[in-house]
């Protein structure tokens, strides 16, 4: 049977200060690498046919950490963040005080939303299925590790589930968490979702903010 392990970057300096990533390069934080070895001693046990990322900074840096050079990582394009345009590099509170209808509009309706510079949802989500239909393609069984980021998993597992656009954000994957997806004759069933229990007391969560604006 054909299996995913769709994991999430680490913590980066950007997420630590609440800045919006997308395509802007930034590297991990002395707690995502933390995140990230922890990454590779909870998933020690899995023996993968293959290894994928993103080529971001921060993904590549985590999958590094992570397997240790156990596993070669393949860089795929189309496992990048979606491009966010303007609003990259901005603080989200910031973007919440300059565009509140937009900011609002970007969690209920994200289809919507035209951001200056960026991908529309539409977009971003048929890059993510392609590559990550090209993925399944070249395997077809065993368990393959994929590293890449937070809206490129809630984007895929929307598609993989038949649900709609505007459901992107559905799904709550925090840094250095664990998805894992079955294809049991072929159809997908999520039997892990978003796990972080291997990162006990390695993770970052402000009690006056528990919830961050951007997955």
């Amino acid at each position: 049977m054909q299996v995913l392990y769709l994991i999430r970057h680490a913590e980066t300096g950007f997420n630590r200060d609440g800045r919006v990533q997308g395509h802007t390069e930034s590297t991990l934080s002395w707690l995502g690498m933390e995140q990230a070895k922890r990454i590779g001693k909870r998933l020690d046990y899995v023996d993968f046919v293959a290894a994928y990322a993103s080529p971001s900074k921060r993904t590549m840096q985590t999958a590094r950490l992570a397997f240790d050079g156990a596993l070669e990582i393949e860089a795929r394009e189309g496992l990048r963040e979606i491009r966010l345009g303007k609003w990259e590099g901005e603080k989200a509170t910031t973007l919440r005080r300059r565009y509140p209808r937009e900011v609002k509009l970007w969690f209920h309706e994200p289809s919507a939303v035209r951001i200056p510079g960026a991908e529309t949802v539409a977009q971003f989500r048929r890059r993510v299925v392609r590559a990550m239909n090209g993925i399944r393609a070249a395997h077809a069984s065993g368990e393959i590790a994929i590293v890449t980021h937070g809206g490129v998993i809630c984007a895929y597992l929307t598609a993989a589930l038949g649900m709609k656009l505007d459901d992107l954000w559905s799904f709550k994957i925090r840094n250095g968490s664990v998805t894992r997806v079955m294809f049991p004759q072929g159809r997908a069933r999520i039997d892990l979702l978003g796990d972080i229990h291997h990162l006990d007391g390695a993770f970052r969560e402000s009690p006056k903010r528990p919830f961050r604006l951007f997955p």
